[in-house]
C-alpha cells in the first residue's frame, strides 16, 4: 500500500468515526464526487486522513473547530452534517447548543438561530431527548453581571497592559457595557463549555472571519490559560478546509507575530 493510500484508508476510519461506525452516504453534497472524483480523493487523503488524525488536539476539539466555522460562514449544508457527527464524536447535546450560543456572538444572530433551528431537527431524527437549561437569571443586578464577565476576562486575558483612553463617545460606551454584560457575563461564564473549549471556538470564529485584530487578543488569552504554541497553530491548520487557506494562513501569521513579540 502506498502512502497516499494509507492516508485515504485513515480517512475511511475517521469518517466511520463521523457515522458511529460506518460510513453512511458520500458526504453532505451527494453526487460531488460523481463531477470530481479526485477532489474526493485528495480531501479523503489531507483532510480526514491527515488533518483529522493529527494528535495535538482531540476529536471532540476537532468538531468543535469544524463546527464553529461552518456556524459563522453559514455553511449549512454541512453544518447539518456535522451535527450528527459531533453527536458520534463525543460531544453532548449540551455542549452542541451551548457552542451555538458562544459562536452567535460572531457569526451574529441569523447564523446563530439558523444553526439552532438545524441542530433541532437534527437531534428529532436522531431521536435525541434534550431539556435545554434555563441558566440565564432575570433577577440579577446587571452591575453584578457585568463585574461578574470582568471577573472572567481578567482570568482568561489576565490584566491589560495598558489602560485604553476613555471611549470619546456614548455609542461606544453603551457597547462596552452591553457586551461587558451581555458577552462576557452572561455568554462567557455559562456552563456547558469550559474556558477552553470557549477559547478555541473563539479563534477559530475570528480566523474563519479574517478578524486579526480580535483574533491576537483572543491568542494571547489561548496561551495565558495553558494552550501551546503547537496548539494555537493547530486550531488554524484544521481549519485550512473548512474555512479557507487564506484564512488559516493568515490565522498562523498573526499566532507567530504574537509569539514572537506578545
Amino acid at each position: 500500500m502506498s502512502e497516499l493510500d494509507a492516508r485515504y484508508a485513515r480517512g475511511q476510519e475517521t469518517r466511520r468515526l463521523f457515522g458511529g461506525g460506518t460510513i453512511t452516504s458520500a458526504g453532505s453534497a451527494p453526487g460531488a464526487w460523481e463531477v470530481a472524483p479526485d477532489l474526493e480523493r485528495i480531501l479523503g487523503e489531507a483532510l480526514f486522513g491527515t488533518i483529522w488524525r493529527r494528535d495535538a488536539l482531540s476529536p471532540v476539539q476537532r468538531e468543535m473547530i469544524t463546527l464553529s466555522t461552518l456556524i459563522v460562514l453559514a455553511r449549512e449544508t454541512q453544518l447539518r452534517r456535522h451535527l450528527g457527527n459531533a453527536l458520534h464524536v463525543g460531544l453532548t447535546p449540551e455542549q452542541i447548543v451551548e457552542l451555538i450560543i458562544h459562536d452567535t456572538w460572531y457569526g451574529g444572530a441569523p447564523a446563530g438561530l439558523n444553526a439552532l433551528a438545524l441542530c433541532k431537527a437534527v437531534f428529532e431524527k436522531r431521536g435525541v431527548a434534550f431539556t435545554p437549561p434555563r441558566v440565564h437569571d432575570t433577577t440579577e443586578d446587571p452591575d453584578r453581571l457585568f463585574e461578574r464577565g470582568n471577573r472572567l476576562r481578567m482570568q482568561y486575558m489576565g490584566a491589560p497592559s495598558a489602560a485604553r483612553p476613555a471611549p470619546p463617545t456614548e455609542a461606544e460606551r453603551a457597547f462596552n457595557r452591553i457586551t461587558g454584560e451581555y458577552y462576557w457575563g452572561a455568554t462567557w461564564t455559562r456552563p456547558g463549555l469550559d474556558l477552553p473549549s470557549r477559547c478555541l471556538c473563539t479563534m477559530t470564529c475570528l480566523a474563519a472571519l479574517g478578524r486579526a485584530g480580535p483574533l491576537r487578543s483572543h491568542i494571547r488569552g489561548a496561551l495565558h490559560i495553558g494552550f501551546t504554541q503547537e496548539q494555537v497553530i493547530e486550531v488554524f491548520l484544521h481549519m485550512t478546509l473548512y474555512g479557507g487557506i487564506a484564512f488559516a494562513r493568515g490565522a498562523i501569521d498573526i499566532a507567530n507575530d504574537v509569539l514572537v513579540h506578545g
